[in-house]
């Protein structure tokens, strides 16, 4: 039955609200401070120490490209490549743009082999689809599968996007590019769509090339001249296809989330297992003490200071000063309140009487903050705000075990 607000039930709600004197004081500095600074806990004291870390290198700057997925990726690279190789990482950069080049290139393939495959096409459905297909969002699983097959290049050989590269725009545009060609799709039977195909994808690459840069089909390293799938081979090997995804949260749950992001090109068999967090975390503290960083998605947006570079679910008191509830962390993902909307990379821990106290994390977003583009992450955090993390099998017991 349809009952609408009457003035009466607004009057009581004033009333009930009047009567808490808390309110007005909460109202005031919410007003003055913002929701965060008003929920701040500062009782909360983190010493920026560990005795657990992977060798240091450059903190990457995504600028505003969106691929921290791609950054926190070559943050694994490039521990695996020192470990493994006789490199010299500290003065070499891999580059994310390349990676992200062919993200994009595979994304709008895909794309159109569904096109194709759709029976009597409308300007509706390719709408629907390319806002599906095209955009900035990636795993650790996108990127292993484009280095897989496209390699990796320096830095020095296809640069990184700068300052003046807008991301939205370029989502946008590359949207518009791609709905506008597709129309010649339409009332075109299957082969028709398929001889059509080639011609349309000539036109992303050109779009691409364009924003992003041509890449290179071979450069010189250590004065030899090299491609870059030699140079994955060489130095890389199939190492990346050793690493497995792990999550804390029901599997089934997982899945139906908004934080699982299923692969729409290449190998889309990723392996994903639901193990405990102190199952996670006994193997991140293996990998770790081998050198090797541990790739992470995360929900960090009202459990992080930047400025102060913590992570920590106690560090806002949000919930309690606007009366939300707290639930069990797989309702909340089934809800859309944790959702992944940042990747980053664990690169150090505390360990004191066989207890891990904290983690050393890396972002990407420069040498920004306290501890310049690092942070200290709570056990209390990890617990609720880590999504996934990507482990070599070889550190999980059951793995080692042949499970």
């Amino acid at each position: 039955m349809k009952k609408d607000i009457e003035i009466k039930d607004v009057l009581k709600f004033k009333e009930n609200y009047d009567n808490n004197i808390k309110n007005q004081e909460i109202e005031n500095n919410i007003k003055k401070l913002g929701i965060k600074k008003s929920s701040l806990n500062e009782s909360i004291e983190l010493e920026f120490k560990f005795n657990i870390e992977t060798p240091s290198t450059k903190i990457y700057n995504q600028l505003d490209s969106h691929q921290c997925n791609i950054y926190a990726f070559l943050r694994v690279v490039k521990d695996i490549l020192l470990k493994n190789s006789n490199i010299d990482i500290e003065n070499l950069n891999i580059s994310s743009n390349y990676i992200n080049f062919f993200d994009k290139l595979e994304k709008a393939n895909a794309l159109y082999n569904d096109l194709i495959n759709t029976k009597h096409l409308t300007l509706e459905m390719i709408n629907q689809k390319v806002n599906r297909y095209i955009g900035s969002y990636g795993t650790f699983h996108f990127a292993r599968e484009i280095v897989n097959k496209y390699g990796l290049v320096p830095t020095y050989i296809m640069a990184e996007v700068t300052k003046e590269y807008n991301d939205l725009l370029t989502i946008d545009l590359l949207r518009t590019k791609i709905k506008s060609d597709a129309i010649a799709l339409i009332k075109k039977n299957k082969k028709e769509k398929s001889n059509i195909k080639n011609e349309l994808m000539n036109e992303v690459y050109v779009f691409l090339a364009k924003v992003y840069g041509n890449p290179p089909l071979s450069f010189k390293f250590n004065d030899k001249l090299t491609t870059p799938t030699e140079f994955k081979n060489t130095y890389l090997q199939n190492e990346l296809d050793n690493y497995i995804t792990l999550t804390s949260f029901n599997k089934e749950q997982f899945f139906s989330s908004f934080s699982f992001i299923p692969s729409i090109y290449l190998n889309n068999k990723e392996n994903i297992i639901s193990v405990s967090n102190n199952e996670i975390k006994k193997a991140i503290i293996n990998q770790l003490k081998d050198g090797i960083s541990v790739w992470i998605s995360i929900e960090e947006s009202t459990a992080s200071d930047y400025e102060e570079g913590i992570l920590d679910n106690k560090l806002y008191n949000i919930n309690n000063l606007l009366n939300i509830k707290e639930i069990d962390k797989n309702q909340k993902l089934a809800l859309d309140i944790i959702n992944y909307d940042h990747a980053v990379c664990i690169t150090g821990a505390l360990v004191e009487d066989n207890a891990i106290k904290q983690f050393k994390v890396d972002n990407s977003f420069g040498n920004y903050g306290k501890y310049k583009g690092q942070f200290i992450m709570t056990n209390d955090f990890f617990d609720n705000n880590v999504i996934t993390a990507i482990i070599n099998k070889k550190y999980i017991l059951g793995e080692q075990n042949g499970k």
